[in-house]
């Protein structure tokens, strides 16, 4: 069931590919930050995951209303086959998507 205010898991997909296509603001919470570090996850791969990443869970509401977040994971060319996940917040309103942690999708 489609939480009300996100979009459709088709539609996050299409649009998250579509804005890491463009020159889109990006930005980390320091938590995505100290993740990356934590797990040596290269921001080039949190770029392939934004452009080639599926999503594979229903969004949840953001705290911020008239926001979602959206769990998009994929393989990338540094992660010696290990599938990698974002946290993303995108924003509805511009070309933007704050990622809100990294994670190594077999170690949950």
């Amino acid at each position: 069931m489609r939480r009300s205010g996100c979009w459709s898991i088709e539609t996050a997909e299409r649009r998250i590919h579509a804005y890491a296509r463009t020159d889109f603001e990006l930005a980390y919470t320091r938590h995505a930050a100290d993740r990356l570090r934590e797990r040596d996850i290269l921001i080039s791969d949190v770029n392939h995951v934004l452009v080639h990443g599926y999503i594979g869970e229903e969004p949840v509401e953001s705290s911020r209303p008239g926001y979602c977040k959206y769990k998009i994971c994929s393989k990338s060319p540094n992660s010696g086959n290990r599938e990698i996940c974002l946290i993303v917040i995108p924003d509805p309103m511009r070309l933007a998507i704050k990622v809100v942690t990294v994670m190594w999708k077999d170690l949950r």
